[in-house]
């Protein structure tokens, strides 16, 4: 049985969490609405929109981190982008966030594990 290391896991499992919960904005974006800060409404952009916005940003980076494409820059925009949500956030919502969002940036700094794309044709 071939062996899967912790950062394949680590990698699979923050993929779908960001899968998760960008999808869940696409679905359903009335309802994360009052998550957004409240900087959000003075942008010219409805805040129904902006959810939608975020949660395309997601799915399209959690996939890129899922298949190991640009696999150090997929991780560091999903864990900066988490960590600004924890930091607004605040609370003990906010800190397992920013550990969430910690773990997804540690992906940045080391090379891109066995089964991502990355590894097999070699970029970073």
């Amino acid at each position: 049985m071939p062996r899967i290391s912790s950062a394949v896991v680590v990698r699979y499992t923050l993929t779908l969490l960001f899968l998760w919960f960008g999808t869940q904005q696409l679905i359903d974006p009335s309802a994360w609405i009052g998550f957004l800060p409240e900087w959000v409404g003075y942008l010219p952009v409805p805040a129904e929109t902006f959810v939608r916005l975020n949660g395309l940003m997601e799915v399209v980076f959690a996939l890129l981190l899922g298949i190991g494409a640009y696999t150090r820059i997929a991780a560091a925009v999903l864990g900066l982008h988490l960590l600004g949500i924890a930091i607004s956030v605040g609370n003990a919502t906010g800190v397992r966030d920013a550990a969430l969002a910690l773990c997804t940036l540690s992906i940045t700094l080391s090379q891109p594990d066995e089964r991502t794309l990355d590894a097999r044709t070699k970029k970073d």
